[in-house]
């Protein structure tokens, strides 16, 4: 008897252990897992990119800052603790904690309820702000040494990457401007260079540089109106900077779009940042 009830006792305990008992349902055909994120000091109208590691899957808020995410294939193999991860450029990486068996969503969870909805508000810490005032009508190929100043706040100390255009003592400013033409999207990249009066052309370069908290900056990003050329439309221009953050999975780069994003390139648009371009008219 005592023999019987133990063998009673062990069964129980796996099948606790190994199935769902969230739904009651091993044969339920979807689940899903959903949040609310804010971001601090949000400027524009910035998405969150969400990336749940391990099944790869990933999504991004709506205007609301909500998501969810469909788990509907259950054929792999996934038992443990996977996290589910918040991803804006500017904003430190944030992430939640949630537990899997077998592929399908533990009964065993500290952070979401039964429906998979996670229990707290996510609240991302932002590193900094840009903003920029600048809205001209002029034709900016008529300008002499034009330029544009982008706002920097610093709301914790970070290390950011930038190119840099040094020459002498005269000239220590950014360079590295992304013309997005709002009619066409088409985009225009654009960095600064300049002969010197030796008759040596000096270029750009990418250069570290540390702000700390509660800096207020003006970047200010040198324009070679010789080496642009722009068709006439509606454009927003945007900075080239690369915040170092001190890690990021690499699924999560890859289901972002890759390491272009993080470069100067067309793709660096598709990243998600909140900041305020400078708005431009070409006639």
């Amino acid at each position: 008897m005592r023999t019987a009830l133990f063998h009673i006792i062990i069964i129980i305990f796996c099948y606790s252990c190994t199935s769902n008992p969230l739904w009651n349902d091993s044969y339920r055909s979807e689940e899903k897992l959903s949040g609310k994120i804010v971001l601090e000091s949000i400027n524009a109208d910035t998405k969150t990119f969400v990336w749940l590691e391990g099944f790869d899957i990933y999504t991004q808020t709506n205007d609301q800052g909500e998501f969810s995410i469909v788990l509907n294939d259950f054929s792999k193999d996934i038992s443990g603790s996977l996290n589910i991860y918040y991803f804006v450029h500017n904003y430190f990486l944030d992430s939640t904690s949630i537990n899997f068996v077998n592929g399908r969503l533990s009964s065993n969870q500290s952070q979401i309820d039964n429906e998979g909805s996670i229990l707290e508000t996510i609240y991302l810490k932002k590193i900094l702000s840009c903003f920029s005032n600048y809205q001209s009508d002029l034709n900016i190929m008529e300008s002499n040494n034009p330029k544009i100043d982008y706002t920097i706040i610093a709301h914790t100390s970070a290390s950011v990457t930038q190119y840099m255009f040094i020459m002498g003592d005269s000239i220590n400013s950014r360079s590295g401007l992304i013309f997005y033409n709002s009619i066409d999207d088409s985009k225009v990249l654009h960095r600064f260079s300049k002969v010197n009066s030796d008759g040596i052309l000096i270029q750009d370069q990418l250069y570290p540089v540390d702000i700390e908290i509660s800096d207020e900056l003006t970047w200010t990003y040198l324009i070679d109106s010789n080496h642009l050329s722009l068709s006439a439309g509606e454009y927003k221009v945007y900075p080239y900077f690369k915040i170092e953050h001190s890690y990021l999975p690499i699924g999560l780069v890859n289901a972002l779009g890759g390491t272009n994003l993080f470069e100067f390139h067309e793709e660096y648009l598709n990243l998600p940042c909140d900041m305020v371009a400078a708005s431009l008219t070409v006639n």
